[in-house]
């Protein structure tokens, strides 16, 4: 029996090239056999035709030969899922955009990038009148490299568990505005997947022919603009430009826009950020706290232009001085001099032991684009409120303070610190996180940067969850696990690793197999080829 999509199909043809008096009349005169054979008949052409038409696609798309995967598996949810050794997030966006991009040329499709409403995914748009030839470029494409699609708009996903190379994959394809192709993407030690967030957006743009000068326009509205002249020029644009989680390296490969896309997004941070990591503890457990930060900024704030150790104690031999890494020697409290650190970019991110970015994160999610930092708020206590940092900041600003800041990754910026500088304020005594037995509050200098920073209009503090443990919690594991499933938190504080109690009862091994699992692929930061430490203090 020829497929449901292929009947409908037939019907479709079958209404376009008999007229309406004649179908009515053949209704009442010719039997329902006779119609129901020439539907039949028609349909089976339509589907040989639709056959034919796939198989040359899946040539032209062979014949390509891109985009190969090393080998493939099976997901937890059961789907195919390709693994790609050093897989990072950035990775995974790019190459499924360089397919989608590929198989478009290949089917000589024109297309043009356009800045989607979510941030996380790449949008693709192509003309309406060429939506046949898409569906069968990228079902060939589905067929060659295994993934999955589903209509946007109108939204159902109930085909995202069938391999897009099936035909029932397609059934809502006709309805569609907008689809999105899904892959499925692992480290190999499957630890790491990626692709469920991200995947690739198609638009279906419609030629509108209102006004003298014929436009474009778009199914849905975008972050910039929904129609644009249909003559406008193409200019080459980087996928920083169109997404905020992308890489900023110039020399990656441009995507191809129209000129009226070419224009700053409410959201786009056009200065560059850097990253500051305290090397605290020459410890075994140390070392794994600073290797999964630098794993963490890897995979999700590829985006970072400079990475600086602050060396308290000397670094690990697998880290050495490059482009992107400075080793800058420093003496226990110099996290209050960090704007005079050579070459440290007016905005940057400042990563304590134990605090690590759990998903991925942009710039516009710790800085605005006018220069102001994003700090996370914290619980506030009774305890807190009468804390030393709340005395510093309320004698420095002559303003109280009514929240506190939470742990993980803290965006600061050169100008409130010199402003702080100015003051004279005596810089106050810091916690140590990893030899503390209970988690703090609110981090002194935080605390009082972040508030003043408030208080002089830059900083404008956020509320975006964070996580913070300490390893000597009792039942650590469950926690750890939970944030090992759901990879659902942006920011996390591991504390305690050093203290006797978290020692004693495993917590310490806990928490390094954790990072294992979670930042199992190595970061570029990373020389040579590292023997992982022991597990001991």
């Amino acid at each position: 029996m020829p497929d449901p999509t292929s009947l409908s199909s037939a019907a479709h043809v079958y209404k376009r090239l008999v007229p309406q008096p004649v179908r009515s009349v053949a209704a009442s005169t010719v039997p329902g056999r006779v119609r129901r054979k020439v539907k039949r008949g028609l349909a089976r052409t339509l589907s040989q035709r639709e056959a034919r038409l796939h198989r040359r696609a899946l040539r032209r798309v062979r014949k390509a030969d891109f985009g190969h995967s090393e080998r493939r598996t099976k997901a937890p949810d059961g789907r195919v899922g390709h693994v790609h050794t050093g897989l990072s997030v950035d990775a995974a966006r790019r190459l499924d955009h360089d397919l989608v991009t590929h198989a478009l040329d290949t089917a000589d499709i024109p297309w043009f990038a356009v800045p989607a409403l979510d941030d996380r995914r790449l949008c693709i748009a192509v003309e309406q009148r060429d939506k046949g030839a898409v569906r069968r470029a990228l079902r060939a494409l589905l067929e060659e490299h295994t993934g999955y699609v589903v209509s946007v708009s109108p939204a159902n996903n109930d085909t995202q568990a069938i391999p897009g190379s099936h035909v029932k994959a397609w059934k809502h394809f006709g309805k569609a505005r907008v689809i999105r192709l899904t892959w499925l993407r692992t480290d190999p030690t499957e630890n790491l997947w990626t692709g469920e967030d991200q995947g690739v957006e198609i638009e279906f743009w419609t030629v509108n022919t209102d006004l003298p000068q014929e436009r474009l326009i778009g199914p849905r509205p975008n972050r910039v603009q929904r129609a644009v002249p249909s003559d406008a020029p193409g200019i080459e644009m980087g996928l920083d430009r169109l997404s905020g989680y992308c890489d900023t390296d110039g020399d990656m490969e441009p995507t191809i826009t129209l000129e009226g896309f070419d224009v700053p997004r409410l959201e786009e941070i056009t200065f560059p950020v850097d990253a500051v990591l305290l090397w605290q503890h020459p410890t075994p457990w140390g070392e794994e706290l600073l290797r999964a930060a630098l794993r963490s900024l890897h995979q999700y704030a590829p985006w970072v232009d400079v990475v600086h150790v602050l060396a308290q104690a000397p670094v690990p031999s697998w880290l050495r001085s490059d482009e992107r890494l400075s080793i800058v020697p420093a003496r226990p409290g110099a996290e209050w001099d960090l704007h005079r650190l050579p070459d440290i970019a007016d905005h940057f991110l400042l990563l304590r032991p134990g605090a690590l970015l759990g998903r991925p994160v942009r710039p516009f999610d710790y800085f605005a684009p006018s220069g102001a930092t994003r700090p996370r708020k914290g619980p506030w206590t009774a305890e807190e409120s009468f804390s030393a940092w709340t005395r510093a900041a309320y004698t420095a600003t002559g303003r109280v303070t009514a929240h506190g800041y939470a742990d993980g990754p803290q965006p600061y910026s050169c100008a409130v610190l010199e402003r702080i500088a100015r003051t004279g304020a005596v810089p106050l005594e810091l916690i140590d996180g990893q030899r503390t037995p209970v988690v703090p509050g609110t981090h002194p200098m935080d605390g009082l940067v972040h508030h003043c920073g408030y208080v002089a209009g830059l900083a404008d503090p956020s509320g975006e969850a964070s996580v913070a443990l300490h390893a000597a919690l009792p039942g650590i594991d469950n926690h750890l696990r939970r944030l090992l499933v759901r990879r659902d938190t942006q920011q996390i504080r591991l504390l305690g690793l050093g203290t006797e109690q978290a020692l004693g009862r495993g917590g310490t091994e806990a928490v390094i197999t954790f990072l294992h699992r979670y930042f199992p692929v190595a970061a570029v930061f990373e020389q040579g080829d590292p023997e992982e430490p022991d597990n001991q203090s």
